[in-house]
């Protein structure tokens, strides 16, 4: 998948992502909506998918989705969306 196909999956732009990625590096979050909640369902279609954690992991990540208010599956989707807009 090339990044330009991600950035349209995640309803973005790479130049978007590019402006982004230059102001975090500038530290500069004046603009970032940071557990802002988004209205009405994303245009991508989900599909559900399975994986084998460890016990610990999973106690982990309920600890974290609850300190932040999420369900299990939000507070997975925003770590795999950090890992992803970190590789691109």
């Amino acid at each position: 998948m090339s990044d330009r196909e991600l950035c349209e999956m995640f309803g973005t732009t790479l130049e978007e992502v590019e402006a982004d990625v230059e102001r975090y590096e500038n530290e500069d979050f004046s603009d970032f909506g940071f557990g802002k909640p988004i209205d009405g369902r994303p245009t991508a279609k989900m599909r559900t998918t399975s994986l084998k954690l460890y016990d610990f992991q999973l106690k982990a990540i309920d600890r974290a989705a609850k300190k932040e208010g999420v369900s299990r599956s939000e507070f997975v989707r925003r770590a795999i969306d950090n890992e992803l807009v970190a590789l691109a």
